[in-house]
């Protein structure tokens, strides 16, 4: 099965509010998500303004914009999935230092990447923004870009 395969609606959410739950230990202040519904087929999962502790005791700011993408053909179960997402992490109150996004217009200047991420230029990368490209599922869970923040930095 794939990494970003379709879930239970209810369990999509169930999911990432577990996730940043278990996370909350190394935030500042505890968040949680918003949920907004755009459409039948469209709903919003956003988490701004996270400030973590790393594992060095480092301050980062983190951002979580997420686009999901419902199925409500079965009405007692609709079917969800991560449509289009941001997750972005910077020097709290400082320079930016990465960011993974889902496939977007600007292709021509970021390399036509249906999945990437950005590494900024900061003090533990040298030379100019860097953007590597990424697999159809080789995108991370929440879960994974939390520890990779907490890890790295």
């Amino acid at each position: 099965m794939a990494k970003h395969s379709w879930n239970t609606l209810a369990d999509y959410l169930s999911v990432h509010e577990k996730t940043l739950r278990f996370y909350h230990k190394f935030m500042e202040v505890p968040k949680l998500y918003t949920y907004s519904v755009t459409t039948e087929f469209e709903h919003n999962l956003n988490c701004s303004g996270i400030i973590v502790r790393t594992y060095r005791n480092t301050r980062i700011r983190l951002d979580i914009r997420k686009v999901i993408e419902v199925d409500p053909s079965n009405a007692r179960r609709p079917r969800a999935r991560t449509f289009d997402y941001t997750y972005s992490a910077n020097i709290a109150n400082g320079p930016k230092l990465f960011r993974y996004c889902s496939p977007h217009d600007d292709f021509e200047r970021e390399g036509s990447a249906p999945h990437h991420s950005h590494h900024h230029r900061h003090d533990f990368t040298k030379g100019k923004e860097k953007i590597t490209l990424l697999g159809k599922d080789e995108w991370p869970h929440v879960g994974e870009f939390f520890e990779e923040v907490l890890r790295q930095f």
